[in-house]
C-alpha cells in the first residue's frame, strides 16, 4: 500500500479550481499507516516553487491529507495535521491561489496566529506567525478544511476579480 502511495506521489501535479477535492475535508496524516511525509513534501515543494507559490496544501495536488508547506527557498515549513489555536487582529489584504491562476482577491485574515502542527518527523511544534506567514498558514489550512479563498469574499468582489482575470488571460494570449 505504501509503495503504491509513494509511486502516486511521484506523479503529482497541481490541480485546478474545478477539482472537487478542494471542497473536501482532508484526512489526518497517520505517521504509522501513511509512513513518512518526506516524499510528499519534496514533490509539493517542487510544484510550489515551479509555480512561484508561497504555500501549497496536499489537496491542491490531489492528495486528501492534512499536510501543507509554506515559505521560500530560505525557509520552508512543512505543517502536518495543523491546528490554528487562536488568531489576533483582522486585516484585509490581497491573495492568490495556485489552484486559481490569475485570480486575486482581498480576503480578511488574522494578522497574527498561534498554531500547532507536526513536523515531517512527527514532532509537535507550537509557533506563532504574523504578516504573510500568518496569511499563508490560514489560506493553506482552509484548503485542508475544504474551503477555498473565493468563498471568503462577496459575490460582487468575486465577480469583479473574475472579470479582471478574464481580461488578463485574454491579454496574455
Amino acid at each position: 500500500m505504501k509503495d503504491k502511495f509513494i509511486r502516486r506521489i511521484m506523479e503529482l501535479k497541481l490541480t485546478n479550481e474545478t477539482n472537487p477535492i478542494l471542497q473536501q475535508i482532508a484526512e489526518p496524516w497517520d505517521f504509522t499507516a501513511d509512513g513518512s511525509p518526506i516524499t510528499l513534501i519534496k514533490e509539493m515543494t517542487r510544484i510550489m516553487f515551479g509555480n512561484n507559490g508561497l504555500g501549497l496544501a496536499a489537496p491542491q495536488v490531489d492528495v486528501s491529507k492534512r499536510v501543507f508547506i509554506m515559505g521560500n527557498t530560505e525557509l520552508l515549513i512543512a505543517c502536518i495535521n495543523p491546528v490554528l489555536e487562536i488568531g489576533y487582529g483582522k486585516i484585509k489584504d490581497v491573495e492568490g491561489c495556485l489552484s486559481f491562476p490569475h485570480l486575486w482577491l482581498h480576503v480578511d485574515r488574522y494578522e497574527k496566529v498561534k498554531v500547532k502542527y507536526q513536523d515531517a518527523e512527527g514532532k509537535l511544534i507550537e509557533s506563532e506567525y504574523d504578516g504573510i506567514m500568518s496569511r499563508v498558514f490560514q489560506h493553506e489550512l482552509d484548503h485542508l478544511n475544504g474551503t477555498t479563498f473565493n468563498t471568503k469574499v462577496s459575490k460582487l468582489s468575486l465577480d469583479m476579480a473574475t472579470k479582471r482575470r478574464k481580461k488578463l488571460e485574454k491579454k496574455a494570449k
